[in-house]
């Protein structure tokens, strides 16, 4: 998206007008601040008011409102909505099923149970989407987020032919295809039979990968200092709706797992509104793992909105 003038808070205000609710009011700031992308904004929107249909209509509100010429991250907006409107629909239609975490209770086994469930549905309607909704079902937008995460991994020099990875939550194997041409082993590990099978039948051909299920509960599957790399990608909030102990668990079981100066990457650690708490827990946990906390609560990306969290092994 080409560079946009800044607007002030006062001329936001007055052009968005009496946006309700008030939930999309803030996700249009968001984005009218460059806080977040459109792809993202318009998941969210989709989240906030439940479908498509309802989106269009608020958009066409803000524009009506707006006047010319509209903002280019409005425009961008509607375009994404009405270049993938069916992926938006079954975006909409996933994110309506998906367990709310605020009502969610009970022991680990049974939160594990639920989102095991909730995947191997979801995964045979729609790929992309079932572990991105901000994809909208497009395997183009999930390709652009994927390498974003890639080039930043790079650059903090965490890849190389000799490196081993792991990453927790895997999904449909994205970042194993993009990681097997950068590392010497990529393996990804997720609670959902379903998406471990498509994530082998995706990634079929590169000899360097391998996935398999897991209990959610911890990395025993696997030996001490085995991995270069532990990292999970918009998957650990899933971990921590499980309960503070399997938390803890992750973290301690990251740094078993772990080589010598290998690192714990965290991209998304809770569905809590707050960077804040979360970098406070992060900070705690880690110090009781006994790694150093190299990164706490940056957002280094562009397209995507993760917050990421380093953690190194001594």
């Amino acid at each position: 998206m080409a560079e946009v003038e800044p607007l002030d808070w006062k001329e936001i205000d007055v052009r968005l007008g009496e946006v309700e609710p008030e939930i999309a009011r803030e996700v249009l700031l968001d984005l009218l601040t460059d806080d977040i992308s459109p792809v993202i904004a318009l998941s969210r929107l989709l989240l906030a008011l439940g479908g498509a249909q309802e989106t269009e209509e608020l958009l066409a509100a803000v524009a009506r409102r707006w006047g010319r010429p509209l903002d280019p991250r409005l425009r961008e907006m509607a375009v994404l909505l009405h270049d993938h409107r069916e992926g938006c629909d079954r975006v909409a239609d996933m994110l309506r099923e998906h367990p709310d975490p605020l009502r969610m209770s009970g022991p680990p086994e049974e939160i594990v149970a639920t989102f095991r469930r909730f995947f191997d549905r979801s995964v045979t309607r729609n790929e992309e989407a079932s572990v991105a909704a901000y994809s909208l079902g497009d395997p183009g937008i999930l390709s652009q987020v994927t390498e974003e995460v890639v080039a930043q991994l790079r650059a903090w020099d965490l890849l190389g032919p000799d490196r081993s990875t792991l990453e927790i939550g895997c999904g449909i194997g994205r970042m194993q295809a993009a990681l097997s041409p950068y590392v010497g082993e990529a393996h990804g590990i997720d609670i959902s039979p379903k998406m471990v099978e498509t994530a082998r039948r995706r990634c079929a051909g590169l000899p360097n990968v391998s996935f398999s299920v897991s209990s959610g509960r911890d990395l025993a599957d696997f030996p001490a200092e085995r991995f270069d790399l532990v990292y999970a990608v918009d998957s650990f909030p899933y971990v921590h709706q499980a309960g503070p102990e399997v938390v803890e668990t992750h973290f301690h079981e990251a740094a078993r797992v772990l080589k010598p100066g290998g690192e714990f990457v965290i991209l998304h650690f809770s569905y809590r509104d707050s960077t804040e708490e979360d970098r406070a827990e992060v900070r705690k946990l880690s110090r009781a793992a006994g790694f150093t906390l190299v990164m706490n609560g940056a957002q280094p990306f562009k397209l995507w909105d993760g917050v990421a969290f380093r953690m190194r092994k001594g």
